[in-house]
């Protein structure tokens, strides 16, 4: 009975021994520090706690190292090739078409051509005199007849220049160029012959149109286009010999 008595006083007398022996290790393990931390001695200033939310970083950041190998250079873009629609001003104004040769407006001239000439009834041909002419810078000559044309050198076709003469030795040519230079085609060689191809030269005429003209040009469409009163007609006449002439004896001298 008595030993119930002494275990149930000392039980909870034990459990309260127990405890604080617990709180005391505690206590203990707190104040002493691990001797796997280094002791560090206060110099009275408060050391700053650091903050549990900021990491920090271990490794120090450093500055990147160039490296020793250079970058490659990137190859320039080519440029476009330029196109024709490139090149050309779309402001430019475009060329003007160029004029064909043409009949001035202006056709003042001055002209000396004769109007007739008188031949023998018997003759087949005969020559014009000269012809003159001068004025505008170029002249186009229109010649026509019912007779052969001839001019330059006689008997036979000339070939001069180009856009100087055509259709020589017929009965229709052009000469075209500077004044001077067609009145010395047209009379050189004794001037312009007109031959009858078939009986006397009597009755036959030569007609001329003389044309103020921008370039040298044998057109013969360009021949209507003068002024009328460039236009000249040489009528061939005979020297009016007629039936009523008297024979008369010759006396002729005797020869020894």
């Amino acid at each position: 009975m008595m030993q119930e008595k002494f275990s149930r006083k000392w039980f909870p007398l034990a459990g309260i021994c127990l405890g604080a022996l617990f709180v005391a290790q505690s206590l203990a393990a707190d104040v002493i520090p691990s001797s796997s931390d280094p002791i560090v001695v206060s110099d009275g200033t408060p050391t700053p706690t650091p903050d549990p939310s900021v990491t920090p970083d271990p490794t120090p950041s450093t500055e990147p190292t160039p490296s020793s190998t250079p970058a490659p250079e990137l190859s320039p873009t080519p440029s476009p090739t330029p196109t024709i629609d490139s090149l050309v001003d779309p402001s430019a104004s475009p060329s003007p078409t160029p004029v064909p040769p043409h009949a001035l407006a202006d056709q003042s001239m001055f002209l000396r051509v004769a109007d007739a000439i008188k031949v023998d009834p018997r003759a087949r041909s005969v020559f014009i005199p000269p012809v003159v002419a001068y004025g505008p810078e170029y002249v186009l000559v229109c010649a026509s007849s019912n007779a052969t044309i001839d001019v330059y050198q006689k008997g036979f076709a000339n070939a001069i220049a180009k856009d100087t003469l055509a259709g020589d030795y017929s009965n229709s040519i052009l000469v075209s160029g500077k004044p001077f230079e067609v009145t010395n085609i047209l009379n050189a060689f004794n001037g312009i012959q007109i031959t009858s191809n078939s009986g006397g030269i009597v009755g036959k005429h030569l007609f001329l149109r003389f044309v103020a003209i921008s370039e040298p040009v044998l057109d013969v469409k360009l021949c209507d286009d003068g002024s009328s009163s460039n236009n000249r007609i040489v009528s061939v006449n005979s020297i009016g010999i007629g039936m009523d002439m008297k024979n008369a004896n010759v006396r002729l001298k005797n020869q020894k």
